[in-house]
């Protein structure tokens, strides 16, 4: 967007709020498919049936008081509660939730519902369907705002013989970025990187730590009855609502950094310091376009704006209740700019992480690990051109593209008002054709327990490559499509919509499934509801959508608990054992624990977490469940990437990938699993004239199977080790190392790191897996300082031989530990 159009659109912007009151007055109403709100933000969660309470300044969204009405993961049973809450312009809802009562009564009772038209403005009212204390006290909850106020007014009134015992106290979910504190008898919290604050004001009002955080109120006593009120303001920051309290005019800021426009993959983050004339100063945050919003007095200010980058500069500006933004100019750029390509000459998405070298080695900081494009370190340039400012220094720059990519690092001195132009090609060196990497469970924002933009995962994915993601939140079916459509990448990968469904107990009660059919601004996207049972919860999902065909996949499992040890004391017992047979797949990560002496370090049994130990143990007692590394990334900031499959497929272009065949290949068990190397396994018998890759069948009259393994790696992995084990146990003879086999592994510079075969005998029925580590190495640089500690790893899935004829038969073999029940 450039200077001239932003300036138009705050200009809009600025008269459309003038002319609001003349236009509409205060609303409340129901919100249906006709007639939705407009509202945006990262955090909004309203839904058909909940009710839109507007004026010519905020928009408040409350939601429905029903018994099903959960806003996501971990904000649950919350009608009557505030779900959405934001300014009209700027829109920008950070909010989780404000809770009346802090949730100890419930609102759940449509009918006691009332709207309408008083002195006061509008207002909606509800009565509590239920108190948790039991103590035969009853709750109203009103909301009323007025036509011209910035604020709701929301206040509680709770009635009984018991009343007098109930403290005045309310729950906000104000998560991870946000920032509490009190001045002035106003309770507040900020997130000044994402432009929110919201104010409630009261007579010794105040926080209290938690989750939710606690809102304590003075009360006001009468016979068998007890209230509080607050105001709720929205803001953009504490200077905002600051100014809100003083009834003080919106005042735009436009900051220009006076660069050619350069698309996507470049912003104006700029930080504003406004000081008035005998005030103290307060920051203030621009967006990614450098534009800001607060409410300012009339008067004079002297303002500095900073930016990564740049010089600050300096200047004073009179507040007068002009409709123009404010211009503020940044001077004196510095940094690089990026063109990034294969080998083709095609611009591609590229991940670019940046290090400060030399004396200064100072993290580079461009903002939270919840944002988009520049997150931390790193940047995602999902159109493969960037323009990057740095502050003056010494800087290491890696370029990659996930794993069937070279990376390239250049190392370059930045210097005030000169800017590097650096022209970079990523070869797509591993070749995987038949195959495509997936990220099958990562997360954002709408599930509820982050605070991370959707738009910065799909980013995230684009530019490690993953050519095939479900979008799969927390209890709630979404879309990656309306994403990729605004970055005009809708054939760059193919996904398809899903979710986790996560109940209790923890961890086991957690399934991905997709794809489900989604169901914009419906209770859980139109998904199930969780259970207490995850034999119940599972069969649900399975079930889902008129029992469509979908991967069912089981999530980081405790399978110690799942096969028969329900509440993990250590005596067998039934367990969830029924889970199993609607596990289409199952997590088996960390992929290095087949690597590991488990036995001879064996885990407490309330800490019996090693799935792939256990999984092994599953194939031996006959559970055909195949194996799948996933992410289950919160986070933008290296979140998805370091861990992937591949998946078998007939077209290696995502536009063309087909969903369901992507859920076939997965439960036949297609599948390679890696934190980066790629790999592929084929196994030959005299007896059969076809080959079997993981997953398949292999008829092996003489017991003797060669088994052909070639691993490829781009300049930045590497392996020097490559292990056959069959039924779960590692054999000495099919050990391949580079140490004592130095001939069989390629060398530094080269692609293919390993091509060679085993001959395996074996004397009955067996399953063969392989693995490829870096022992001693990492992934560092590339994947950061938490995900790079992790070794280069492959890891395919079995291959089940029959040597006598009558079809492969589980062995039953324990390996040392064996599940609850077994022997």
């Amino acid at each position: 967007m450039s200077a001239r159009h932003r300036r138009l659109q705050f200009l809009f912007s600025a008269v459309t709020c003038v002319l609001a009151p003349l236009l509409s007055a205060a609303e409340v109403r129901v919100i249906y498919p006709e007639f939705g709100p407009s509202i945006a933000g990262k955090e909004v969660d309203w839904i058909y049936g909940d009710y839109v309470m507007s004026n010519d300044k905020i928009t408040v969204i409350i939601a429905a008081p029903i018994a099903t009405r959960d806003a996501n993961l971990t904000v649950r049973n919350i009608g009557a509660s505030i779900l959405d809450l934001s300014l009209n312009e700027p829109s920008n809802d950070q909010l989780s939730a404000y809770i009346p009562t802090m949730g100890n009564y419930l609102f759940q009772d449509p009918s006691g519902v009332e709207i309408g038209t008083s002195e006061e403005g509008v207002f909606w009212k509800c009565r509590s369907s239920r108190s948790m204390a039991d103590d035969g006290t009853s709750a109203t909850v009103t909301y009323r705002l007025k036509d011209g106020d910035p604020y709701v007014t929301a206040s509680v009134v709770v009635t009984g013989d018991q009343a007098s015992r109930v403290r005045a106290i309310d729950g906000v979910r104000a998560d991870r970025t946000f920032k509490f504190s009190v001045m002035d008898n106003v309770a507040l919290c900020e997130d000044p990187f994402f432009r929110q604050c919201v104010g409630f004001t009261g007579e010794g009002i105040r926080w209290v730590n938690g989750r939710p955080a606690q809102l304590r109120h003075q009360r006001v006593k009468r016979e068998n009855q007890v209230s509080w009120e607050t105001r709720i303001y929205p803001a953009t920051s504490k200077l905002d609502l600051i100014g809100a309290l003083e009834h003080a005019a919106m005042c735009f800021f436009e900051v220009d950094d006076q660069l050619p426009e350069f698309g996507d993959e470049s912003i104006t983050r700029a930080t504003l310091k406004i000081t008035g004339a005998g005030q103290d100063s307060f920051e203030l945050q621009t967006d990614d376009e450098g534009r800001a919003a607060t409410r300012l007095a009339e008067s004079t200010y002297q303002v500095e704006a900073s930016a990564i980058g740049f010089s600050p500069v300096t200047t004073r500006i009179r507040v007068d209740g002009s409709l123009d933004p404010i211009q503020l100019k940044l001077a004196n750029g510095r940094g690089f700019i990026a063109r990034i390509v294969d080998g083709e000459g095609i611009s591609i998405p590229a991940k670019v992480t940046i290090y400060r070298v030399g004396v200064d080695q100072s993290p580079v900081d461009f903002g939270p690990d919840s944002t988009r494009t520049f997150v931390k370190n790193c940047v995602y340039s999902v159109h493969g051109a960037m323009r990057c400012a740095l502050d003056s220094g010494q800087y290491e720059i890696v370029f990659s593209r996930g794993p069937e990519y070279n990376r390239v690092i250049e190392t370059i001195e930045v210097e005030a008002g000169k800017w590097k132009n650096l022209n970079i090609v990523l070869p797509r060196v591993v070749d995987t054709t038949g195959w495509v990497s997936t990220e099958l469970h990562s997360h954002s924002s709408p599930s509820g327990d982050n605070v991370s933009d959707q738009y910065g995962r799909v980013e995230n994915l684009l530019c490690e490559h993953l050519e095939f993601a479900p979008c799969t939140e927390h209890n709630r079916i979404s879309s990656y499509v309306p994403h990729l459509r605004a970055m005009g990448l809708e054939e760059a990968m193919a996904t398809c919509s899903g979710m986790e469904i996560t109940g209790r107990p923890l961890p086991v009660n957690h399934q991905n499934s997709f794809p489900l059919h989604h169901h914009p601004h419906t209770q859980n996207g139109g998904g199930p509801r969780t259970d207490v049972n995850p034999v119940v919860q599972i069969e649900r999902i399975a079930m889902w959508d008129g029992g469509s065909e979908k991967l069912v996949q089981q999530n980081h499992p405790n399978l110690h608990q799942i096969y028969g040890d329900l509440d993990v004391d250590g005596k067998a017992d039934a367990g969830f054992r029924g889970m199993l047979q609607w596990m289409d797949v199952i997590e088996v990560h960390p992929p290095q624990t087949i690597f590991e002496d488990v036995v001879a370090n064996p885990p407490n049994v309330r800490d019996m977490r090693i799935p792939l130990f256990q999984w092994l143990q599953l194939l031996n007692d006959g559970y055909r469940i195949p194996g799948v590394v996933n992410t289950d990334a919160h986070y933008n900031h290296h979140g998805s990437g370091w861990l992937r499959n591949w998946f078998k497929s007939s077209s290696d272009d995502p536009a063309e990938i087909s969903t369901l065949e992507m859920v076939h290949n997965a439960e036949a068990g297609h599948i390679i699993m890696s934190t980066g190397p790629f790999m592929t396994v084929r196994a030959t018998s005299k007896a059969s004239d076809r080959v079997a890759i993981p997953g398949d069948d292999l008829r092996a009259a003489d017991g003797s199977v060669t088994v052909h393994v070639k691993v490829q790696c781009p300049n930045w992995l590497d392996i020097n080790r490559v292990q056959v084990f069959v039924n779960g146990r590692p054999r000495t003879a099919l050990n391949r190392t580079r140490k004592s086999s130095p001939e069989l592994f390629g060398e530094s510079g080269e692609v293919v790191k390993f091509d060679s075969t085993f001959e395996v005998e074996i004397d009955r029925d067996s399953h063969l897996i392989v693995g490829a580590i870096g022992e001693g190495m990492t992934m560092q640089k590339v994947m950061g300082q938490n995900y790079g500690n992790r070794p280069p790893i492959a890891v395919s899935n079995p291959i089940f031989v029959d040597v006598d004829g009558d079809g492969f038969q589980p062995n039953g073999d324990g390996l040392g530990l064996p599940l609850p029940g077994k022997g």
